[in-house]
């Protein structure tokens, strides 16, 4: 069950990658509080439809948009979508991320690197930017996901989007110093493991039982826990909090 916040009801909130794993969780929890929801996907579009259609049987309001956010007019173009259908917007959560695949550093081609930064840099960063004005008039927030990797990186086949993610620990900060004049918000989620479908394509049970052995809370989280640190971020509760990158990944 989501912990309740004020102040989220009749919100537009935009969750990026929100058909599965964190992000169907984030659209979930904002739907308890009220808000509306702008699912955003781009390959799981069935199961958009599907997270959409829950929220609407369940009293909510939700719509979905699809958009391949690799290229700058496709960031654009969703955020004034997600403007004409619901008038405006007030949360943008940059959750749509991947690691593509494990490769070791020195297989690292340009194809792949161009391909983890489009993914998981430069759609965040031009989002961003088209969000700024419209989020500027509602007072509104942006939250992103990076990893924990950022921080504990070595080995795995990971470095590559451990860089990209790192990109948006830096845009975070940023983005916070800059639009902290307009009444804007930045803060960002770095997510250790976590159970999601993503994990259990990258990780078999020997390495993920590697990888919460290193942990202090020796299991993995659940999305459910990673979105209700969003929303929290996303809420009046936390409106003295900016510029943050904040680690949840059992310590």
């Amino acid at each position: 069950m989501s912990v309740r916040h004020e102040g989220l009801a009749g919100k537009v909130v935009l969750v990026t990658g929100g058909s599965s794993g964190i992000g169907r969780s984030t659209c979930l929890n904002f739907a308890a509080q009220g808000a509306r929801v702008a699912v955003h996907a781009f390959r799981g579009i069935e199961r958009a439809k599907t997270l959409a259609q829950a929220i609407i049987s369940s009293g909510g309001i939700a719509d979905i948009f699809v958009a391949d956010l690799r290229t700058a007019s496709a960031a654009d173009r969703l955020i004034g979508e997600v403007g004409e259908k619901f008038g405006g917007l007030d949360v943008l959560v940059n959750n749509a991320g991947d690691p593509l695949r494990r490769t070791e550093f020195v297989d690292v081609d340009e194809q792949l690197f161009d391909e983890t930064m489009a993914v998981n840099f430069k759609g965040p960063f031009f989002l961003c930017r088209r969000a700024a004005d419209p989020l500027a008039k509602s007072g509104g927030n942006i939250v992103n996901v990076s990893t924990a990797l950022t921080r504990r990186i070595g080995g795995g086949g990971n470095l590559h989007y451990a860089c990209a993610k790192g990109a948006i620990n830096v845009l975070t900060t940023g983005l916070a110093a800059e639009f902290g004049e307009r009444g804007i918000r930045v803060n960002c989620v770095a997510p250790g493991v976590v159970d999601t479908e993503l994990q259990q394509r990258l990780s078999d049970s020997a390495r993920l039982q590697i990888s919460t052995g290193k942990q202090i809370i020796k299991r993995a989280g659940t999305p459910e826990e990673i979105a209700d640190l969003i929303v929290f971020l996303a809420s009046p509760a936390a409106a003295f909090i900016t510029g943050q990158i904040i680690y949840i990944d059992g310590g």
